[in-house]
């Protein structure tokens, strides 16, 4: 007689890495806003599907400011895409201004689609 040992189980599928929490995600976020040297203010984290989180700064520079977005990967951590628009601020004089602020004529002021 000859005995049979049991049929062999395919071993387990390895583990799937955890996907970051919502303080790692933002610690990652504040990571890449100071390596590219500006100072930052968070704006919003979240998580987009299961896979992606997105983290969302207002930016801020010496004589700049405007805001950088951050895509991750929720598993891997890897920066997926970085959307960074930071401009330095103007100081430009309207010729329908006088220096106290106020307009000439009929306009009282400045309004956007007088531009």
């Amino acid at each position: 007689m000859h005995t049979r040992s049991p049929p062999r189980r395919p071993p387990p599928p390895p583990q799937r890495p955890v996907a970051m929490t919502y303080k790692e995600a933002v610690n990652l976020g504040f990571s890449q806003c100071r390596s590219r040297g500006y100072e930052c203010r968070l704006k919003d984290a979240d998580r987009k599907g299961r896979d992606v989180w997105r983290v969302k700064f207002h930016a801020f520079a010496r004589g700049a400011r405007g805001h950088l977005h951050l895509d991750f990967d929720a598993y891997s951590r890897r920066l997926l895409r970085a959307d960074e628009k930071v401009k330095a601020r103007r100081h430009d004089w309207d010729d329908d201004d006088d220096r106290r602020g106020r307009g000439h004529g009929k306009k009282k002021g400045h309004a956007r689609r007088d531009d």
